[in-house]
C-alpha cells in the first residue's frame, strides 16, 4: 500500500469545507470522506466504528441549518501521511436562539495512494447563551404563563444556593434549568441566571422531582417545557435546549409521561 506525503494546508482547507457544509445541512462531503474503517466519538453520542455505521447515525442531521460565527484550526502533522486538524467552531441558530453551540474538534486524515480519507474525528460540544449577563426576557404571554404556574404549584421550600461569597435563597419552582460548568453550575431562572459553587450532582439531591436529566450535564424543570422536537427541548423563555439523538426517543416518552400526567391532575 503506497502512501503519499500529506499536505497540511489541503487537509486544513478540507476540514473548513467539510464543517461549512454540515453545518449548511449538506452531509454528503463529509461522508465521502469517510474511511470505511473511520472512527467517530462526539458528546452524547455513542462510539461510531465505520463508515456505514456513522453514515445510518447522521443521515436525520441532512438539512439542518446552523450558522458559524467564529472558527479556527491548527494541523498538525502525525507521521508523513498522517495528520491531524484540531480547532473550535461557533455556531448559531440562524433564527436567532438564545444560545450558541460550541464545537471543540480534533479531525485525523490519511492520504493513501493520493486518495485523502479522515479516519478518526472527536467533537466536544458546548453550550452557553449567546447574552451571558443579560436578565432572561419574558413576553406578556409567557410571564402570564409562569404567573399561573407558580399560582397552581404548592409553595415550595426555598434552597440555600452558594454563589462566590454570597448564599442565595431561591425557590426551586423559578428555576428553569441547570447545567453543569465542570465544579460549578448554572442556574437558569425565569428572571436571571446564577453561578452556583456546588457540582451539578450535590444541587440535583436538592431539586424537586419536577427536574428531568435531558441530556449529560443538564437537569430541565418539565414545568417549563412548550415543545419537544428534534433533537431539542424548547422552554417557555424561546430557549431550547439541545437533546442526544441517542436518547431523543426515550426522552420523548418520558416528557410525554411525566408532563401529560400532570395535565391530566390539575
Amino acid at each position: 500500500m503506497t502512501r503519499d506525503k500529506i499536505d497540511l494546508e489541503q487537509i486544513t482547507s478540507l476540514s473548513k469545507e467539510l464543517f461549512h457544509q454540515y453545518y449548511s445541512g449538506e452531509l454528503e462531503l463529509w461522508f465521502s470522506c469517510l474511511d470505511k474503517d473511520s472512527v467517530y466519538l462526539g458528546t452524547g453520542e455513542p462510539i461510531l466504528f465505520g463508515k456505514d455505521v456513522i453514515i445510518e447515525h447522521f443521515k436525520h442531521c441532512q438539512g439542518k441549518i446552523s450558522r458559524i460565527v467564529q472558527e479556527e484550526y491548527f494541523p498538525i502533522a502525525l507521521d508523513t501521511s498522517t495528520a491531524q486538524v484540531c480547532g473550535e467552531i461557533i455556531v448559531e441558530n440562524p433564527e436567532g436562539r438564545t444560545y450558541q453551540a460550541i464545537t471543540h474538534f480534533t479531525m485525523v486524515y490519511r492520504n493513501t495512494g493520493g486518495c485523502l480519507k479522515l479516519i478518526h474525528q472527536h467533537n466536544s460540544y458546548e453550550y452557553i447563551r449567546s447574552q451571558k449577563n443579560d436578565i432572561i426576557k419574558l413576553d406578556l404571554n409567557s410571564t402570564q404563563f409562569v404567573r399561573d404556574l407558580l399560582l397552581k404549584q404548592p409553595s415550595a421550600k426555598r434552597m440555600p444556593v452558594r454563589s462566590g461569597t454570597q448564599t442565595l435563597f431561591l425557590n426551586p419552582l423559578t428555576i428553569m434549568y441547570v447545567q453543569s460548568l465542570g465544579k460549578k453550575t448554572e442556574i437558569v431562572g425565569i428572571d436571571r441566571v446564577i453561578s452556583c459553587n456546588s457540582p451539578l450532582g450535590q444541587l440535583a439531591k436538592e431539586l424537586p422531582n419536577i427536574f428531568y436529566p435531558l441530556r449529560r450535564g443538564y437537569l430541565v424543570n418539565t414545568l417549563y417545557i412548550v415543545a419537544i422536537r428534534r433533537f431539542e427541548a424548547e422552554l417557555i423563555s424561546g430557549i431550547c435546549l439541545p437533546i442526544p439523538a441517542l436518547t431523543y426517543t426515550k426522552v420523548k416518552k418520558d416528557f410525554l409521561e411525566t408532563i401529560g400526567g400532570k395535565a391530566q391532575q390539575t
